[in-house]
């Protein structure tokens, strides 16, 4: 990829599907892309945040982008010329009816964040702390506790999980200790987290149940 001024760039652009498709494979595509000064649009919310893969506007059916491969089959050819000509004329003509069309691409559905609680273990018992796992959807304000496989997922961007609809988080939870230092403790992680990412309403999502899993001190 060319290197570009920031002026020339712009970052952090966003879809939510149905207006670009990916031109490695033609699939539609929903994430973050940033766009150059010619026009051209690239997955990622930066040129940095790779890969970048080139997108390509979705057109209406009645619309050929010329930008993409246009494949008919000789089929539909005859077809339309036994319309335009007529029929007897058109058998003049040598066409091959036996093309194929190639075979559609069998794309499985992501999966989407679920609701799961990671318990403690009686070793986390003994620590008197554990990590706890959470998600926000990206365009939304809404927050999911998740377990310790959707997080990793996430995080490194697997393909089997929608993770550019998603940010993940890991918190350190305290369950052992005196108990208003225990519930200050963990309210004042889930504020900064709230304050750093800029998570709006990330602290109102706990209900002030900062003493969850507690065990005494």
């Amino acid at each position: 990829m060319s290197y570009y001024p920031k002026s020339q760039i712009k970052t952090n652009l966003y879809t939510n599907g149905g207006e670009y498709s990916l031109s490695s494979n033609r699939g539609k595509y929903t994430g973050y892309y940033y766009e150059i000064s010619s026009g051209e649009k690239y997955t990622g919310r930066t040129p940095q945040d790779g890969p970048n893969i080139k997108l390509i506007p979705i057109t209406l059916d009645n619309e050929v982008d010329p930008t993409i491969p246009f494949v008919q089959s000789n089929l539909e050819n005859l077809i339309t010329l036994n319309n335009i000509v007529g029929r007897d004329q058109a058998k003049q003509f040598d066409f091959d009816t036996s093309f194929t069309p190639p075979p559609t691409l069998n794309l499985s559905p992501r999966l989407i964040p679920q609701f799961n609680l990671t318990l403690p273990t009686d070793q986390d018992k003994i620590n008197g702390q554990f990590t706890r796992y959470f998600c926000k959807k990206n365009n939304e304000i809404k927050y999911l506790e998740i377990n310790q496989d959707t997080f990793k997922k996430l995080q490194i961007r697997d393909s089997q999980i929608a993770w550019d609809l998603y940010t993940p988080v890991q918190v350190l939870w305290i369950i052992f200790g005196n108990q208003t230092q225990v519930f200050t403790s963990n309210k004042g992680t889930i504020q900064t987290i709230e304050n750093t990412l800029q998570w709006t309403g990330f602290t109102q999502y706990f209900q002030d149940k900062f003493l969850k899993y507690y065990l005494g001190s």
